[in-house]
């Protein structure tokens, strides 16, 4: 567990360095414009060309907290990105102590799922959230209680707010 939280904290570093250096492109950009306008007015419309609504309403909150900027409006992906790793520890009971801290490493250092979590894209929330709800699926099916059937559905929930094409992950 403790290496598994250790490799999860490097992850977590690794999104979060320097998240805020590089400017916005295009497709981050008029995402953050329309969240920075639902969090000036009050106005949200869903545009389905952007996604969401996860990450518009989770932004809207930490630019009051924390301002519009690129590093805020990355965060939100960068944390789900940096915590996928302890998601490893819900298949202890079926992958050994070698294979759990190997996934864990998986999941944290990727180059692509590091690259996609230091982007405000619905891509990486999508797919987080959706692997969570597997990972919980398979813990409820396990015999680990029905905590875990309600988390799978929670997650699944999330990932369907993150990106409408969270129903491939569930085909």
């Amino acid at each position: 567990v403790r290496v598994v939280a250790a490799i999860a904290l490097l992850g977590l570093l690794a999104r979060l360095l320097l998240l805020g250096d590089r400017v916005a492109h295009f497709d981050e950009a008029r995402v953050a414009w329309w969240t920075h306008h639902f969090a000036q007015t009050g106005q949200f419309h869903y545009r389905y060309i952007i996604h969401g609504p996860f990450i518009q309403h989770v932004d809207r909150a930490l630019f009051g907290l924390l301002g519009a900027t690129d590093f805020t409006s990355r965060l939100p992906v960068a944390v789900v990105g940096g915590l996928l790793p302890l998601v490893a520890l819900w298949f202890r009971h079926r992958l050994s102590e070698t294979e759990v801290g190997a996934l864990a490493v998986l999941l944290a250092a990727n180059p692509i799922l590091l690259y996609y979590s230091r982007f405000m894209r619905s891509t990486l929330l999508v797919a987080a959230f959706c692997f969570v709800a597997f990972a919980a699926l398979v813990r409820w099916y396990d015999g680990f209680g029905v905590a875990y059937f309600h988390a799978g559905v929670v997650a699944l929930a999330l990932g369907f707010a993150a990106k409408e094409n969270a129903v491939v992950y569930v085909l």
